[in-house]
């Protein structure tokens, strides 16, 4: 609960924030508030009182709360389980629980989320002030989408029990994030090194040396050497376009069309920059190929492809990285290629390359996506450092001019919403043999 409080008191300082502004903004041009801005100011004092009254709420709550859990007992204690499951808040362990999921395919609940906030801004444009959470009971969105939008509007609406939403688990921001995750080669990868942003994190630049050495002789200096790495905060951002039309029309169709194209921009983005050459910047990551010499290839053949990625495994070997771990990251074409090859004998060269499926190529893991071109890239994750968040911002606006290739979008003029989506993501290559590659486009 003290989670809560803290929104609502965040909330609370943000309305009075608010509400300053249009006083002072009255008073610096020397005038007292107009009746447009006395609505504005009486809407303010409502809100005002209607999160006050619920803080209020929740630290009762809060009290109530510790006086129980210092004098309560467990409702069902006959054995062990049962007060193990009553202690986590199961009154009734042994009666059949009764959970109800929501039947809307994953990421569209985010979507419409995503158009009731744009909705219910269109229409204040216009001058009908309309809740979020209103829009989305006008739209037919469910009871979690509801909910999602009142969790995200918090402190803007004058229902007094609007607080209670926030104690129900939501998943739909998580579904979204799941199928962002599900569909970027990145997300695909496991076992990369969780660190938390703005950190320094020591890395081996090079090993120690030994030698065996005779009676009397000098023995070999054995000191490696150390750097630093620092992580940084980096966000990610897409933007989508959308006219305003499209998105007042309750269409399931349009909620699809949403989700996939919030999806579609940002894992392109991820992938490009994770798979790039480019070196950091204050806005975005280093490429895993920063830094790294493509290994020579010699052809496309079966006998080529074997010994140009036995030299590929040969760079890791060389620099005491073992394969463990490792991934091989091709085009869904060249893999398609790579498993339609055959020895004399018309058997399939390579075992584990199938033409869809889980592939494997010389036991490694195999990724596809046609984001990597014309490379196929080793990449070790145990040797990347990855810091992340586990959410995702919206936002959006009718009022910007932007660019787009050599497409300008004037969103207010062509009665145009923009859409964008934001995610914190970083990474750093903890050594610089992270990851190699043949480059088979030159």
């Amino acid at each position: 609960m003290n989670k809560y409080l803290k929104q609502l008191l965040d909330a609370l300082a943000a309305k009075q924030l608010e509400k300053q502004g249009v006083v002072t903004k009255a008073l610096d041009a020397g005038n007292t508030p107009n009746e447009d801005e006395e609505k504005q100011i009486d809407a303010f004092d409502a809100e005002i009182k209607t999160i006050q009254k619920n803080i209020d709420r929740v630290k009762e709550m809060i009290t109530a709360g510790e006086n129980a859990a210092a004098t309560g007992t467990p409702v069902a204690g006959q054995s062990e389980a049962e007060a193990k499951a009553s202690a986590e808040g199961n009154p009734s362990p042994t009666a059949p629980k009764i959970e109800v999921h929501s039947n809307l395919a994953k990421g569209i609940g985010f979507a419409q989320y995503a158009r009731a906030k744009l909705a219910a801004a269109l229409e204040a444009k216009k001058g009908n002030f309309m809740s979020p959470v209103d829009m989305a009971k006008q739209m037919g969105f469910g009871d979690e989408v509801q909910d999602l939008v009142t969790k995200a509007t918090l402190g803007t609406t004058t229902d007094v029990g609007f607080a209670s939403s926030l104690v129900t688990e939501n998943r739909l921001v998580g579904e979204f994030v799941e199928m962002l995750r599900a569909a970027t080669i990145f997300d695909q990868l496991s076992g990369f090194r969780a660190v938390p942003f703005n950190s320094k994190i020591p890395s081996q630049l090079t090993g120690g040396t030994a030698a065996w050495v005779g009676e009397g002789a000098p023995k070999p200096l054995t000191n490696p050497t150390y750097g630093e790495v620092e992580i940084k905060e980096h966000k990610l951002a897409a933007i989508t376009v959308y006219t305003q039309e499209l998105m007042r029309r309750s269409d399931p169709a349009i909620d699809v069309l949403v989700r996939d194209d919030l999806i579609e921009a940002s894992k392109t983005l991820i992938d490009n920059t994770f798979l790039d050459a480019v070196a950091a910047s204050a806005v975005r990551p280093a490429g895993v190929l920063n830094g790294v010499t493509a290994v020579a290839n010699t052809g496309t053949t079966a006998a080529a492809y074997e010994a140009d990625l036995l030299k590929l495994i040969e760079s890791f070997v060389t620099a005491n990285l073992s394969l463990d771990g490792s991934y091989l990251i091709m085009s869904e074409t060249r893999a398609a290629q790579i498993s339609l090859l055959r020895d004399a004998l018309g058997n399939t060269y390579f075992q584990g390359m199938s033409l869809r499926g889980t592939r494997t190529l010389m036991g490694i893991p195999v990724i596809t996506s046609q984001t990597v071109g014309d490379k196929i890239i080793l990449v070790k994750t145990s040797e990347i450092l990855l810091a992340q968040d586990g959410g995702v911002d919206v936002s959006y606006s009718d009022q910007a001019t932007l660019v787009d290739g050599g497409t300008t979008h004037h969103l207010w003029q062509e009665n145009k919403f923009a859409v964008r989506v934001e995610k914190f993501i970083t990474w750093a290559k903890r050594r610089p043999i992270a990851a190699a590659f043949l480059n088979y486009g030159v």
